[in-house]
């Protein structure tokens, strides 16, 4: 499978972009408050902060010790857990940034590009038309604010992976679920609850809202919501969280409402996939393979104890998909910085960390080989044969917009609460709109 075809669905992402890339033309990025262009000699270290921790932060540390290994350069790595915007947002403004951030977040990278915080990749000697080989065409275009370079994209998953096991789908005479329906009947299918929601994590439910709303209004209809066209007191809001409620409810989840809303993303995994399981099913995105079989359950055989399904199709049976990526910039400009930046956007980084099997690559060069299990090749397939593949809709709102699964916890939790929650969100994240220049 060519790198190119498993790219070729992201020029969808270039609409989304251009709609979120109005706004105020910043200066370029100083080195660490220094004056822009000029760029320092490093001192054979680097600090590096993403918000990855458990096997996704062994898997990053995997690369860094590759890059130390050939640069002799050393990277120290920093987990950011929690309000991962913020606390970058609070060190750069208070001088004490890292030297490199991989950012999920696309809205609040252009608030610091266009804050001068940033370094322009071709201040640190990476030339745009240098490296668009390196990728299919528009990616590079995630990474650019204003015309200029910032943020290339260093990593990517599907996030329309339903994770499930096999063996129990084959003991209990089980079709893996076409449309949504009949994925919403397996909840009848086991004793007890089927499934577990990482809830706390509010994410969690905003990637559930994103794949029901794609897959119920289309591509155009998405892109309209999350780039501020579309209202969230809009009908196909409360009607998405209707059908994330037909799954998300007591019936259905281990703890019911208030056990979920109580379990982070990865003991939600360990609740799927630990020897003593409680649940059979567990939605989120394909970065949840090398999580469980890394980290909860190094016992598990992949087609037996672990497997996923794409996410099933609603009203109209498209097939487009939702994506979640990280993009790499620098708030730094010295020689080991410029190094490192290099470095991540080489084959060589991207077939080191493909072989850890947590991302899929989008570097071209990065062969379908270098991915160490079926998983991660069944992965890229599905990414590569999607009818369309958006960026996920959350990290498209600009900085400064009030967190989307708040409100979806009160979908849960206080069903008849939503309608005042959606517009306290929507005017929230309108003003996010406006102080961007959307």
């Amino acid at each position: 499978m060519s790198k190119f075809r498993l790219m070729a669905p992201f020029m969808v992402l270039l609409l989304v972009l251009a709609a979120c890339s109005s706004g105020n033309e910043g200066e370029p990025g100083s080195s660490g408050g220094g004056d822009g262009g000029e760029q320092a000699e490093g001192d054979g270290e680097i600090s590096v902060t993403s918000l990855w921790g458990g096997a996704e932060g062994e898997a990053f540390q995997a690369v860094l010790d590759a890059f130390e290994e050939s640069t002799g350069i050393h990277a120290e790595y920093e987990t950011v857990r929690d309000d991962y915007a913020g606390v970058l947002s609070t060190r750069a403004a208070g001088g004490t940034p890292p030297d490199v951030a991989i950012m999920p977040g696309i809205g609040f990278m252009q608030s610091f590009a266009r804050d001068g915080l940033l370094i322009p990749m071709e201040d640190l000697g990476v030339a745009q038309a240098d490296i668009e080989g390196l990728y299919a065409p528009g990616i590079l275009d995630i990474g650019t604010v204003d015309g200029t370079l910032y943020a290339p994209m260093v990593k990517l998953n599907s996030k329309a992976t339903v994770w499930y096991h096999p063996s129990s789908f084959d003991e209990l005479g089980l079709e893996v679920p076409a449309p949504y329906d009949d994925m919403v009947a397996l909840g009848d299918a086991y004793d007890g609850p089927a499934w577990a929601c990482g809830c706390s994590d509010t994410w969690n439910l905003t990637d559930w809202f994103e794949m029901i709303y794609l897959r119920t209004n289309g591509v155009d209809a998405y892109m309209s919501l999350f780039t501020g066209e579309t209202p969230f007191t809009d009908p196909t809001v409360t009607a998405a969280i209707d059908k994330m409620t037909e799954i998300l409810n007591d019936d259905n989840l281990v703890g019911g409402v208030n056990g979920a809303l109580g379990t982070a993303f990865v003991d939600a995994i360990g609740q799927t996939f630990a020897a003593d399981n409680d649940a059979w099913l567990f939605y989120e995105g394909g970065f949840v393979g090398g999580i469980a079989i890394g980290q909860v359950n190094p016992d598990l055989v992949i087609g037996e104890d672990i497997g996923f399904f794409d996410f099933p199709t609603l009203d109209d049976g498209n097939t487009a998909i939702t994506i979640g990526g990280d993009v790499i910039a620098a708030f730094t400009n010295d020689s080991d910085v410029a190094a490192f930046m290099e470095y991540m956007i080489s084959p060589e980084a991207g077939t080191v960390w493909a072989e850890q099997g947590t991302i899929i690559s989008p570097i071209i060069g990065v062969e379908s080989s270098a991915y160490p299990n079926d998983l991660a090749s069944q992965e890229a397939e599905q990414v590569a044969n999607a009818e369309a593949a958006v960026f996920d809709g959350s990290d498209l709102l600009p900085s400064g917009s009030p967190d989307f699964g708040a409100t979806l916890q009160t979908a849960l939790s206080n069903p008849d609460g939503i309608g005042a929650a959606l517009e306290d969100f929507q005017t929230g994240v309108q003003q996010a709109f406006t102080d961007a220049g959307g």
